[in-house]
């Protein structure tokens, strides 16, 4: 043969690729703790679930330096059994109607991979229920290959003991953490009801209640056999405190499938994680949209995990957000029959977010100007009743009498508007105090600085809002500093250019002309959007969903991945023909969703390189407990390559900051640029971001999986937004609490995994 012209065979190193697609599933080297535990109480249910039998479960775990030992006496495998299913990537024994109406978590058939990300060898003992048959298996991994027999296969004298032995026995230079172990596997098995021991200590067997600090309450109801978004029904009750805070109890959950065990629903008002759990095995926490920031436990039978089990797949998590969204309107509703709930911020902003006003009449007031306590209902029946929203005692006592009191609007969002949103469905008239211009000044007879910040603004609004205006200068009653005018086209805006708002614009133009447009970006951002915000046009309807349909629209062609649900077999093959690279192979694994970025000190540069100027009171009116949905700070005149920004100067309190994936800038930064609202909420590794369109049809989900457990506990909540805008990246604010977790150390770096979609709020 010519030797310059032959064929060769593609090699191919299964052992090393083993420990790939091991390290790209399961991203924690624990996760064979869970994984063959979750083996083991599979097994049990599958046992559980076969008729005329008795028997008491019980799952130990076992580990030490050199070994992680899972023992159960579920249903067992028969040799056929092992050959065909463990050992088999790819293949499951219980992807069956059977298997899930028993109550299984894991269907996938890769869970054995698991073991190979950190053990030199797997040795294997299983009795079968079924038949009488005892096995013995092991594999090495330097043995691994799909040339030659490598898994020893022995066929022992039975024990009449059912059920199964996992043995990984780790690499010599692995060592796992014993408290760590723990405290990793407790949070998947804490409430399952099969006895769970780890080193003879026992995990399992809490109460899904006893997550609620006490059952002492106010009030209850009651709700059996409730239907949820025609999706689960249950029995609810519902809990409210003296405080106004709410809390949810739904047991004996079924689902439209009818395969499974009955789930439940433990939520409380506040915490914003939740736990979800599949007939009480932990899969993943997450967070969802609701304006009470639910966190708790959900545990249901038709969850679905990804293939690595660090979150649910997509739609796992719709199916929970259209659950949770029933749930706000099920309970608000149920919490208006209650004085107590009106107490409650949450729900106010619920009535406000629903537009429910005709709600709000239990709400207590002091009309003046005799400040007796009574109902909005009450008070609305004086035939001369006015309302004032402002606090000047001056116009108070103006307009205030014993023939025609004067309701005083709470200062207080979101009260302040559930007064004026009721007052007006009952048409109670305003009290007319508007500012009005009383001197408008042509711009012909001021300076070149206020022609500069007029055009200045100008051109800022059409450019980045779509929104046409005429700015103007004026004297404006009342010492009012900005003064919109509605119902003109376009917008007309007026500044008093001798207020302390404007003033320094005007000289910055002059003494630091560089920082001018940064300044009056950061001034229409925190001072004049609040103003304009229901007339930019992504706030309608018809401009959001144009907008939706555009970001949709940016999917590219590179973006196709296959769901978690793969044959590795046919992975393999692809590979090993050289029909795919290994890059392509492990992109397989991966959720269709995920991507990831890796940090490192040389990817990490000064916030000041982007943010020369921080934001000012004298400049602009700080931002303080503003959660409504604001712009991003803009920044596009700058570059960056950097991944993470950090500093000693912080912007409403962060002083750190994390730049979204190349794809995910790619496919839905656009989102960015609208107006937002931010909240962030972590646990065990995860870190979920929620981004929330100020027209509140729709948002934005991030995701971040770390590589290790968070430092702190779990929590988080709504944030001031502080998203920030370079030309090529967009950064996210990274929570004062959790900078050690993403910053990475000298010489080391972090893969961040992380997964985004859209989220839909409305149905």
């Amino acid at each position: 043969m010519n030797e310059q012209h032959k064929k060769i065979p593609f090699k191919f190193d299964i052992s090393r690729m083993l420990e790939l697609f091991a390290n790209q599933i399961y991203q924690s080297p624990l996760s064979l703790l869970r994984e063959n535990t979750q083996n083991a109480f599979d097994a049990i249910r599958m046992r559980e679930n076969k008729p005329d039998q008795v028997f008491e479960p019980i799952i130990e775990v076992n580990v030490d330096n050199n070994s992680v030992k899972v023992s159960d006496n579920g249903i067992g495998m028969t040799t056929e059994e092992v050959e065909n299913n463990f050992w088999y990537a790819g293949k499951s024994g219980k992807n069956t109607d059977e298997a899930r109406a028993a109550g299984v978590v894991g269907t996938f058939g890769i869970g054995a991979m698991a073991n190979f990300g950190i053990a030199d060898q797997l040795c294997l003992e299983t009795e079968s229920f079924k038949f009488n048959q005892r096995t013995k298996s092991k594999l090495k991994r330097s043995d691994i290959s799909t040339e030659k027999d490598s898994i020893s296969l022995e066929q022992v004298e039975p024990l009449n003991k059912v059920g199964t032995t996992v043995i990984a026995k780790l690499e010599p230079d692995c060592n796992i953490n014993i408290k760590e172990a723990k405290e990793f596997l407790k949070q998947f098995v804490e409430f399952v009801d099969i006895p769970v021991y780890f080193n003879e200590e026992k995990l399992s067997g809490n109460s899904f209640r006893s997550v609620l600090p006490s059952e002492r309450y106010s009030w209850s109801k009651k709700l059996p056999s409730k239907s949820i978004a025609g999706i689960i029904s249950g029995d609810l009750e519902v809990f409210g405190m003296a405080s106004g805070e709410l809390r949810i109890v739904i047991e004996n959950i079924s689902s439209q499938s009818g395969l499974g065990r009955p789930g439940v629903i433990v939520l409380l008002q506040g915490r914003n994680t939740i736990r979800t759990m599949r007939t009480g095995f932990g899969l993943s926490t997450i967070g969802v949209s609701s304006l009470y920031r639910w966190g708790g436990i959900i545990d249901l039978p038709f969850l679905k995990p990804t293939a690595g089990r660090e979150a649910l797949d997509a739609a796992s998590n719709q199916i929970l957000q259209k659950i949770i969204s029933k749930l706000d309107q099920i309970i608000s509703l149920i919490a208006a029959e209650h004085t107590e709930s009106f107490e409650n911020n949450c729900f106010l902003q619920w009535i406000i977010s629903t537009s429910k006003f005709n709600l709000c009449g239990p709400l207590k007031i002091k009309p003046r100007p005799s400040n007796e306590v009574v109902s909005l209902e009450e008070v609305v029946q004086h035939s001369g009743v006015k309302y004032y929203d402002g606090n000047d005692e001056k116009i108070i006592k103006t307009y205030a009498s014993d023939d025609e009191p004067l309701i005083t609007i709470s200062r207080r969002s979101p009260r302040r508007n559930c007064e004026i949103g009721y007052l007006k469905l009952k048409k109670i008239q305003k009290v007319d105090t508007r500012p009005r211009v009383t001197e408008e000044f042509p711009l012909s007879e001021l300076s070149f600085n206020h022609t500069a910040l007029a055009m200045r603004i100008t051109r800022i609004l059409e450019d980045d809002y779509f929104l046409r205006s005429n700015v103007k200068f004026g004297s404006i009653s009342g010492g009012v500093s900005i003064l919109v005018v509605p119902n003109t086209n376009p917008v007309e805006i007026y500044l008093n250019p001798n207020s302390s708002t404007v003033i320094p614009l005007l000289q910055i133009y002059e003494s630091d002309f560089d920082t001018f447009g940064p300044f009056v970006k950061d001034f229409i951002r925190s001072t004049l959007f609040s103003r304009i915000s229901n007339l930019v046009p992504s706030s309608t309807r018809e401009g959001s969903e144009a907008f939706l349909r555009h970001l949709r629209s940016n999917r590219e062609w590179f973006e196709y991945e296959i769901s978690d649900k793969l044959d590795l077999e046919e992975i393999f093959t692809d590979f090993k023909i050289g029909r795919l690279t290994i890059k392509e192979a492990i992109r397989k694994i991966d959720d269709k969703n995920q991507s990831y970025v890796e940090v490192s000190q040389a990817k990490t540069d000064s916030l000041t390189t982007i943010i020369k100027e921080f934001p000012n009171e004298n400049v602009t009116n700080k931002i303080t407990n503003n959660f409504n949905p604001i712009p991003a700070i803009d920044r596009r005149e700058e570059i960056t390559e950097a991944l993470i920004l950090t500093g000693t100067n912080s912007i409403n309190g962060h002083k750190c900051f994390l730049a979204i994936t190349d794809r995910i800038q790619r496919e839905k930064g656009e989102f960015f640029l609208q107006p937002h609202s931010t909240e962030i909420v972590w646990g065990g590794r995860k870190v979920l971001f929620i981004f929330q369109h100020h027209a509140k049809q729709f948002g934005l989900y991030y995701d971040i999986l770390l590589p290790n457990l968070i430092q702190m506990n779990s929590g988080g909540g709504q944030r001031i937004t502080t998203t920030i805008l370079t030309k090529n990246r967009t950064f996210i604010p990274i929570p004062e609490e959790l900078e050690a977790d993403f910053l990475p150390s000298e010489n080391n770096r972090k893969r961040l995994w992380v997964k985004c979609d859209v989220l839909y709020l409305k149905d």
